[in-house]
């Protein structure tokens, strides 16, 4: 069966002869479910900017983002305070849509995403840190259902057209809590850092029955930082090579129809604050991403303050 982000509730509304009362509700609430679940792609540095395809070639999404991050100095030796951002981009298309009128229908979906925020980093001993934070996602979606018909007059074509054909934005917290080991050895700095990430977005619609969707997000990630490998223009660059695995829970694991996917990659670290002083350094990864009902190969530009 084809699976999707957004169709997984609506599919057996199409293909029930007999629809709901009013299915806007029952839509509203899978589609509230199915983009917030895209933000996350959105704006989570998680996962790199890049493409992914959910079960097959029909379900596709493009993200560009790029992830902002900033360690304040601190005199104390003990903690030290940061603050960490992303503004992202992306488009999801959903095609071959049969509304039970023998034509492929399409949804596409446009999500724009800024996000800001900071916490303190904790050193409980050598060589080990954690961090607790929280973030604050501001998001404006614009979505399409592209019929080769027009829609009709019935009920649930009235209510496609007021869900899918719709401009919405959305405000989500994001709070998380990692813990990470990071020793030096003979200048290579493995590390293993876990985390947990949990978000909920406030829905503030007529149509919607349900009043927030809410995530949980864990991560297991282990790596190493090399060190100077080379030096281009002056600039030292360092080679990072990392795996982890997601696991996701809530709101997010039913719309996915996945619960986790492992990501494999490398990270390039080019130091630039001798060129620009208040960049101290910038990144590009390249990773895969496997999952059930989740592939992608992706790459991503990073700066840090």
């Amino acid at each position: 069966m084809k699976k999707s982000i957004l169709l997984s509730l609506l599919s057996t509304l199409i293909l029930s002869p007999v629809y709901a009362y009013n299915p806007t509700y029952d839509i509203e609430n899978s589609y509230v479910k199915g983009v917030n679940s895209i933000l996350f792609f959105t704006s989570e540095d998680i996962i790199s900017s890049g493409s992914y395809e959910f079960g097959n070639e029909d379900d596709t999404l493009d993200t560009h983002f790029i992830p902002l991050t900033h360690y304040f100095k601190s005199d104390s030796d003990l903690y030290s305070f940061y603050i960490n951002g992303s503004i992202g981009y992306s488009k999801y298309r959903e095609e071959n849509i049969d509304r039970g009128n023998g034509k492929e229908d399409m949804i596409k979906i446009k999500t724009y995403a800024l996000k800001l925020g900071g916490g303190i980093r904790l050193n409980i001993m050598e060589d080990t840190d954690m961090m607790i934070g929280g973030s604050y996602i501001y998001s404006k979606v614009n979505s399409d259902y592209i019929t080769p018909t027009s829609l009709g007059s019935s009920s649930f074509d009235k209510a496609l057209e007021y869900v899918f054909n719709s401009n919405n934005q959305f405000n989500t917290y994001e709070f998380v809590t990692s813990l990470g080991y990071h020793p030096t050895i003979n200048e290579y700095k493995p590390y293993i850092r876990g985390d947990v990430r949990y978000f909920d977005t406030t829905i503030d619609d007529k149509y919607a029955t349900i009043t927030d969707t809410s995530a949980i997000i864990s991560k297991l990630k282990v790596g190493v930082i090399t060190p100077q490998v080379t030096s281009i223009f002056g600039s030292p660059l360092k080679l990072e090579f990392y795996a982890s695995e997601v696991f996701i829970g809530g709101d997010m694991d039913n719309t996915l129809d996945t619960d986790n996917f492992f990501v494999a990659g490398t990270t390039f670290h080019l130091g630039t604050n001798h060129i620009v002083q208040w960049v101290s350094e910038v990144s590009f990864d390249v990773n895969i991403v496997r999952g059930n009902n989740l592939d992608g190969f992706n790459f991503g530009f990073g700066l840090s303050f």
